[in-house]
């Protein structure tokens, strides 16, 4: 008896007809059969990652099956002489797969007709954030309200700046640091001469750039009033579009770090040195400014060995790749430190596939943390509802007692950081509550060349609790001074210092 040809699974022959067919006629026969094979295992993988939100050895699985029933379908063609059926099913897999992405993709505002004018535009905002944004009970806004009281201001607005600061202003309305606009002329032309601080109240120099330093600023004169304003309106009138944030004191940190900014010649300023003198200066724009400082060399995370004999790691950004390596570069020498202090403070956040590695160097087991949840299921999510966030430990383990210096500059993937080494108990924080934003944004085109971005994520950690308006509160709260400020102290560091057993003790102990 004539053995048959097995397919490329080897499990389904082909007919007895290809087996006596030339060589490129088999040759065809097998192509065809790899083609739906391949088509097949598209499909499968595709429905499990996306609608389905399987796990991954779930999608494997119906890849695998899907790559069977390619086959099978290719053989069960050759045999009926009915490869038109199965071109037109797969064309009908690919057409629904192409519609289960646009389709979401159009809801958020990802697709936009040509020629789109600013009342349209505006409407298809609405519709996104109708579609996907998260926060609507949690953040307490009427959005139907206040999508009413601007549609008419759009309507008149007579250019894109306008329009742009429209849509500005009513985003801010949601109290969302990741939602808002960043448009060309955000920030262009824009000069500032020091950024602010607020010290329980009190907006205070901190760093002071040359033309000021030369007007005889210094860091820990308190601010009193800008171009004769008091300095509490001076604050109220930063546009919203540089004073966002998910918290009133992130958004009040926001518009204290460019009070003293101008876009004109110059502005004065009124404050209360350290001798207690009240004066007034001048500031004015040069006619020729010196260029930009050139950017940091070297690594962004760095470590060091403190006198106390801990280790001390500075992790300003989370937002690359690279940065496990430098963190692990930083981490490896501190390896035998009996306590570690990490410093997070104005971390802005970055990337939870770096922040998870680097959390993987202090966590013994698998930790999941928390899970995002999401309101409208997109393609670039693999149409999943939700996301579960998970911790895997990774390389040599660092086992000592481990502080965050945390304040409200850590925001987005930096809280996700801090919740699943505190939330592990491998963690203690220190400083201030955190800038409460988790909502994982998506851009929206304006138009005129502007962009908006909204979150679409509401990241809950284990027992519910949100990130988004909450932010986490440290186990040591510590309240800087003015006078921390001008002699150049480090409350945070000291008081960490003093919860780990190698820290000096504290006073009086």
């Amino acid at each position: 008896m004539r053995r048959r040809p097995l397919n490329i699974l080897g499990a389904l022959p082909l007919s007895d007809t290809h087996a006596t067919q030339p060589a490129p006629l088999r040759r065809h026969a097998v192509a065809w059969a790899l083609l739906n094979a391949a088509a097949g295992l598209v499909g499968g993988l595709t429905l499990g990652w996306g609608p389905l939100a399987a796990p991954t050895a779930a999608i494997a699985g119906l890849g695998l099956l899907g790559a069977l029933l390619g086959a099978a379908a290719a053989r069960w063609a050759d045999r009926a002489g009915r490869r038109r059926w199965v071109l037109r099913g797969h064309a009908a897999l690919l057409v629904a797969v192409a519609l289960a992405a646009l389709i979401p993709l159009y809801r958020i505002g990802a697709l936009a007709p040509p020629g789109e004018g600013r009342e349209g535009n505006f409407r298809r905002l609405r519709r996104a954030l109708d579609a996907a944004y998260p926060y609507f009970e949690l953040k307490g806004v009427d959005w139907d309200a206040a999508y009413a009281r601007y549609a008419p201001q759009v309507a008149e607005a007579e250019t894109d700046e306008a329009y742009w600061s429209l849509v500005a202003r009513m985003l801010a309305e949601l109290n969302d640091g990741h939602t808002g606009v960043t448009s060309p002329s955000a920030r262009s032309g824009l000069r500032t001469f020091a950024a602010c601080r607020d010290l329980d109240g009190t907006i205070v120099l901190d760093r002071v750039g040359a033309t000021a330093q030369a007007a005889g600023l210094a860091r820990g004169d308190i601010v009193l009033a800008v171009d004769g304003r008091p300095i509490e309106e001076a604050l109220a009138a930063v546009p919203a579009v540089l004073a966002g944030g998910s918290t009133p004191e992130q958004r009040r940190a926001a518009a204290a770090d460019v009070v003293l900014s101008t876009r004109g010649e110059g502005l004065t300023v009124t404050v209360v040195d350290a001798r207690a003198q009240e004066r007034t200066v001048t500031l004015r724009v040069p006619d020729d400014p010196p260029p930009p400082p050139p950017a940091p060399q070297g690594p962004r995370i760095t470590g060091e060995r403190l006198p106390s004999g801990l280790g001390l790691i500075r992790v300003p950004s989370l937002g690359d790749r690279d940065l496990v390596a430098e963190f692990d570069a930083a981490l490896d020498p501190l390896m035998d430190a009996p306590g570690l202090i990490l410093d997070l403070r104005g971390n802005g956040g970055g990337n939870t596939f770096v922040s998870d590695r680097i959390a993987g160097r202090f966590l013994a087991r698998p930790f999941t943390y928390g899970r995002e949840h999401f309101r409208l299921r997109l393609p670039q999510r693999g149409w999943r509802p939700h996301f579960d966030y998970r911790v895997t430990p990774r390389g040599e383990l660092y086992t000592g007692p481990v502080v965050l210096l945390v304040d409200g500059g850590c925001f987005s993937t930096a809280e996700n950081f801090i919740v699943a080494l505190v939330d592990a108990g491998r963690a203690t924080t220190v400083g201030r509550p955190t800038g409460a934003g988790s909502g994982n944004p998506l851009p929206f085109r304006l138009t005129g060349g502007a962009q908006a971005r909204f979150s679409t994520g509401d990241f809950r950690r284990n027992d519910g609790t949100p990130i988004e308006g909450h932010g986490i509160a440290p186990d040591v709260p510590v309240a800087w001074t003015v006078d921390d400020l001008r002699e150049g102290r480090d409350p945070d560091l000291d008081a960490a210092e003093r919860r780990l057993p190698a820290g000096p003790a504290a006073p009086g102990d």
